[in-house]
C-alpha cells in the first residue's frame, strides 16, 4: 500500500514591490507642509505687524489732528483777528507737532484752517469751524472738524461787571436768604451779608468772595477766575435794521426816564389754532401802546394816592352785569349811569346801588379782587372811551352804550382819551381776524408764517415798558433808552418743563427796572394812613421770564428803598413787595438793588433757564469765547478745505 503524497508546507511572506523612495517622499511631504505652515505663520505675523503699525500710525494721525483742532480753537479764542468775517483762513501750514516735553513728533505735519460756518447772522448764535489735517511722510492723512459756538451771555443766571451801585457807588450784598439757581459770575468782589444766601450752581469771580462763610455753595465756588469782558452797546448796532425788515422798529413816545415812560409793549399769547391752549407757533403776538403827552401815570398804572376818586382811573373793582363779571374803575363809581346800570342790569336794589355809588376809595379797593391795570388795557373801557372819540371800527364816535359799560378782555379800545394802540395791518390774517376780531389789526405776529421778514427782533428808540405772555423767540432792544417791567412777563410754555419753545431777551442801552406802580407794589388802600397794605395784581409776587441784559448800568427795582417793609411774605419771610421770581438770567454792568435787608422791595428768587444756554435769544451778545459744539470726521480722500467751508456755510 502506497503512502499518500506529502507536500511540503512553505512559509508565507509579504511581497516586496519596488518602493524604495516612499519613505523619503513622505518625509519631504511633511517637510514641505510644515514649511508652508511656518511660512504662512511668518506671513500672517508680518501682516498683523504691518496692520498693527498702520492702525497705530492712523491712530497717531487722528490724535495729531485732534491736537491740531485744539490748537486752532486756542488761536480763535485768544486772537480776535484769527477768524475771518467770511470764508476760511489758514492758521497753521504744514507744521510739526510737539509732545508735552517739547519733543517733535517725527514724520507728521499738520495744517489748520478756521472760518465762520453755519448760521452767520447771529440770530441763532455765532458759529465757527476749525478744520485740521495731519499728514505723514508717506502721504497718508487724517482730517477732523470741530464746530464751535460762541458762548452767549445768556448762559449765566447772574453776571455783573461791578458789584457796586452805579447811582450811589455803594456795595450791594446777597442777603435775606437769597437763592440763586444757575451759574453766577462777577468781575468784582462778591459780597454776602450775615443773613446769608444760597447758590445752587457754580459761583465764580475774577476777584474774591467777601463774607464767604455766610454763603451756601451747593456746587462750590471759584475765586480769581479769568475775567469776562462786558460788551459795549455797539455790539447791538445791527438790531434796529433786523427789526425794521419786519416793520418792528418803533420810536418811543419819550426817552425821559423810567418814571415817565409813555410807550409799552404787551406780549399776547392767544389760541389762534383752536388747540385749547396758546402753545402753537401761530399763537404768538405783541401789541404796542403809546400814551399822549403827560399821561405816563396812566400808562404805568401808578397809584395816585389821596382820596379824589376821579384820579383813580387804573384801579377799581368787579360787578356782575347780566351774568358777566365786569371791571369798573373807581373814577366812574360816582357817575349816575353806573348807579343806574347796577340797578337795571346788576341786580342791585336802590339802597345797595346808592351805597356803591357813594363808596369811598378805601371801600372800593378793599373789595375782594380789586386791582389795577396798565393804561390801554381793555378792562378800562369805562374811563378810556368818550363820545367825542371816533371808533375806528365804525368811523363814528362812540355811543353812550359803548362808553357806559364795564370792562372785559374783549372791550378793546384802539384809540382812547389818553393814547392809542399802534396798528399792524388793515388786512390781518383771516385766522387771527376770526379768533380776535376786536384787536386783530393791532396784533403784530411773531410767527414767520404770518410775516416772512420776522427776525425775532423788536426795537424801540427810547424808553419802553413791557408785560404780557410771550409765545415765541424774541429779543427786545431799547436803543438809547430804558426797559421798564410794568407787570409780570411770562412764557406761554412753563420754562420749568424744558420745552425750550419760548425765550425773551431784554436788552437796554441804559437800565432795566421793575416799575414801582400800583401793580407791582402793594398800596395803602386806606388812602395814606399806612395801615391797609394790599396787593392789587392778580398775583402778589413778581414773575419775570427773560434773559435780562442792562448794557448801560443795571437791573433793579424802582424806589427799592421805599414803600412797605412787611406788607407781603416771600416763602414765609415778610418783606415789602413779595418774591421776585426771575427765570432766565440777569446780566448787568453795575449791580442794581431790588430791596433792602430792612424789608423794603423784593426778596430774590432767581432761577436758571437752561434753554437760554443752548438756544439763546436771537442775536444775543456773546462773551467772545468759543466752546465745542459738534465734532466731525472728514474723509481725507479728495479733501479740499475751501470746498468744505463753502459746503457748510449757507449762501456761500
Amino acid at each position: 500500500m502506497r503512502s499518500p503524497s506529502v507536500h511540503p508546507i512553505r512559509p508565507r511572506g509579504r511581497r516586496l514591490d519596488n518602493r524604495r523612495g516612499i519613505a523619503l517622499g513622505v518625509a519631504l511631504l511633511f517637510t514641505v507642509a510644515i514649511g508652508a505652515l511656518a511660512t504662512s505663520a511668518i506671513v500672517l505675523t508680518s501682516n498683523a505687524s504691518l496692520m498693527s503699525k498702520a492702525v497705530n500710525q492712523q491712530r497717531i494721525m487722528k490724535y495729531a489732528a485732534d491736537a491740531a483742532l485744539q490748537m486752532g480753537k486756542s488761536h480763535v479764542n485768544f486772537d480776535p483777528a484769527a477768524l475771518p468775517d467770511s470764508g476760511d483762513t489758514v492758521l497753521v501750514s504744514n507744521q510739526p507737532l510737539h509732545t508735552a516735553d517739547g519733543t517733535e513728533i517725527p514724520n507728521i505735519r499738520v495744517t489748520i484752517w478756521a472760518g465762520p460756518t453755519g448760521s452767520t447772522t447771529g440770530q441763532f448764535g455765532r458759529f465757527a469751524s476749525v478744520v485740521a489735517e495731519a499728514v505723514d511722510n508717506r502721504g497718508s492723512g487724517a482730517v477732523r472738524r470741530l464746530e464751535l459756538v460762541q458762548e452767549s451771555f445768556a448762559k449765566f443766571a447772574y453776571y455783573t461787571n461791578e458789584e457796586t451801585s452805579a447811582s450811589s457807588g455803594s456795595t450791594i450784598y446777597f442777603a435775606n436768604g437769597d437763592e440763586l439757581w444757575g451759574p453766577v459770575f462777577s468781575n468784582d468782589v462778591i459780597h454776602i451779608a450775615s443773613s446769608g444766601a444760597t447758590f445752587h450752581d457754580d459761583v465764580s469771580t475774577s476777584q474774591t468772595i467777601s463774607g464767604k462763610g455766610y454763603g451756601t455753595y451747593l456746587k462750590g465756588y471759584h475765586e480769581h477766575a479769568s475775567s469776562i469782558a462786558f460788551p459795549s452797546s455797539s455790539a447791538l448796532s445791527l438790531l434796529p435794521a433786523y427789526a425794521n425788515l419786519a416793520g418792528y422798529a418803533f420810536t418811543s413816545a419819550s426817552s425821559s426816564g423810567v418814571s415817565s415812560v409813555r410807550t409799552r409793549i404787551e406780549f399776547v399769547a392767544t389760541d389762534i389754532m383752536g388747540t385749547g391752549d396758546s402753545l402753537a407757533v401761530q399763537d404768538g403776538f405783541f401789541r404796542v401802546y403809546k400814551a399822549n403827552s403827560g399821561n405816563y401815570q396812566w400808562l404805568r398804572g401808578d397809584w395816585p394816592g389821596g382820596s379824589t376818586q376821579s384820579d383813580y382811573v387804573n384801579c377799581g373793582d368787579w360787578h356782575t352785569i347780566d351774568g358777566v363779571s365786569e371791571f369798573f374803575p373807581v373814577a366812574i363809581h360816582k357817575t349816575s349811569w353806573f348807579k343806574t346800570l347796577l340797578q337795571t342790569d346788576g341786580g342791585y336794589n336802590s339802597t345797595n346801588a346808592t351805597n356803591e355809588y357813594n363808596a369811598s376809595v378805601t371801600t372800593i379797593m378793599s373789595h375782594s379782587g380789586a386791582r389795577c391795570y396798565l393804561g390801554g388795557d381793555p378792562h378800562l373801557v369805562a374811563v378810556a372811551r368818550t363820545t367825542s372819540i371816533t371808533d375806528p371800527a365804525t368811523g363814528s364816535n362812540y355811543t353812550n352804550s359803548a362808553v357806559q359799560k364795564g370792562g372785559t378782555d374783549t372791550t378793546f379800545t384802539p384809540v382812547d382819551r389818553y393814547g392809542a394802540w399802534v396798528k399792524y395791518s388793515d388786512a390781518p390774517v383771516s385766522a387771527v381776524a376770526t379768533r380776535r376780531p376786536q384787536d386783530a389789526k393791532y396784533l403784530f405776529p411773531i410767527y414767520r408764517g404770518y410775516n416772512t421778514n420776522v427776525k425775532g427782533v423788536i426795537t424801540f428808540d427810547g424808553d419802553v415798558g413791557v408785560s404780557g405772555t410771550l409765545q415765541g423767540r424774541v429779543t427786545l432792544y431799547a436803543q438809547h433808552g430804558n426797559i421798564v417791567i410794568l407787570d409780570d412777563t411770562r412764557y406761554a410754555a412753563d420754562p420749568t418743563l424744558g420745552r425750550c419753545a419760548d425765550i425773551l431777551g431784554l436788552l437796554s442801552d441804559k437800565d432795566i427796572m421793575i416799575a414801582d406802580n400800583a401793580i407791582n407794589t402793594p398800596q395803602d388802600v386806606n388812602t395814606g394812613y399806612g395801615t391797609t397794605w394790599k396787593s392789587l395784581d392778580d398775583t402778589q409776587d413778581m414773575n419775570i421770564h427773560a434773559v435780562i441784559m442792562a448794557m448801560g448800568h443795571s437791573f433793579g427795582a424802582e424806589d427799592y428803598d421805599s414803600g412797605p417793609s412787611s406788607a407781603l411774605q416771600c416763602q414765609g419771610q415778610y418783606d415789602g413787595r413779595g418774591c421776585l421770581y426771575v427765570t432766565g438770567g440777569i446780566i448787568q454792568d453795575n449791580r442794581g438793588p431790588v430791596g433792602l435787608t430792612s424789608g423794603q422791595g423784593f426778596i430774590k428768587r432767581y432761577s436758571y433757564d437752561r434753554c437760554a444756554a443752548v438756544q439763546p435769544p436771537p442775536y444775543f451778545p456773546t462773551t467772545g469765547r468759543f466752546q465745542d459744539n459738534r465734532y466731525f470726521e472728514i474723509d481725507p480722500v479728495g479733501f479740499n478745505a475751501t470746498a468744505l467751508f463753502q459746503s457748510i456755510t449757507p449762501g456761500s
